[in-house]
């Protein structure tokens, strides 16, 4: 029963709009995996065998289509997983809308997305040639919507069927975890490998993905405890 003059909590899964858009983000998220499902065995495989055969990280028109959407479904996902965390750990004593929350997490993931793109772009041709920065390009692109296809599930169990945020994040960081460690892993193949580059790989390592990674946990953090004294 409603109680005149008490307001009723903002709750994610009560919010029509939201529950929409994950609809339709998971149905096409399916179509995707369905149509595309052979290709992605293929090259999610790729990921885990070191090779100097550039042409495994090859990619489509329509694979660069489907990594935008699932891209981008990433950042809202993750956007919706701080939003719940948000929730859990501060209450709804925020005063900030609950819309534009979800638009600063996803705002500073892609930043962070960007950021990373662009220190790619001005260090990584230093030392290789166009068809592994192009290898490389297609790699980041993959693994970033793959991490779509971890974060979305978790998001709408966490939401509709109550997860709970510390358990949330932890699945949520073991998906950034084995993403940071597969790039890694295919760097030292493309780049590393041939000519046993130790120190380029090392500095690679801390700067490219070390850095990056702490300065968005660090960003994050910031941003937490910044709602929590709104």
């Amino acid at each position: 029963m409603r109680v005149e003059g008490l307001s009723v909590p903002y709750t994610i899964s009560t919010d029509n709009t939201l529950s929409l858009v994950l609809l339709l983000c998971s149905l096409l998220s399916i179509m995707i995996v369905m149509r595309s499902r052979n290709v992605l065995s293929l090259r999610i495989r790729s990921l885990f065998i070191q090779t100097t055969n550039l042409s495994n990280y090859r990619r489509t028109k329509n694979n660069e289509r489907e990594e935008l959407f699932l891209s981008a479904l990433s950042v809202f996902s993750l956007s919706l997983i701080g939003y719940s965390a948000e929730l859990h750990y501060f209450g709804n004593a925020l005063a900030i809308n609950h819309y534009l929350v979800m638009m600063s997490y996803a705002g500073i993931f892609i930043a962070y997305l960007l950021m990373k793109r662009f220190l790619y772009m001005i260090s990584i041709p230093m030392y290789s040639n166009i068809q592994q920065w192009r290898a490389w390009r297609h790699l980041f692109s993959f693994t970033t919507a793959l991490q779509g296809l971890w974060f979305l599930p978790i998001a709408i169990i966490n939401i509709y069927l109550g997860l709970g945020a510390p358990t949330t994040l932890i699945l949520a960081i073991i998906g950034v975890a084995i993403t940071f460690f597969v790039r890694i892993y295919n760097a030292w193949s493309i780049f590393f490998k041939k000519k046993k580059l130790y120190v380029p790989f090392f500095l690679y390592l801390c700067t490219l993905e070390a850095v990056p990674l702490a300065l968005l946990a660090g960003t994050l953090t910031g941003v937490a405890q910044t709602l929590k004294g709104t």
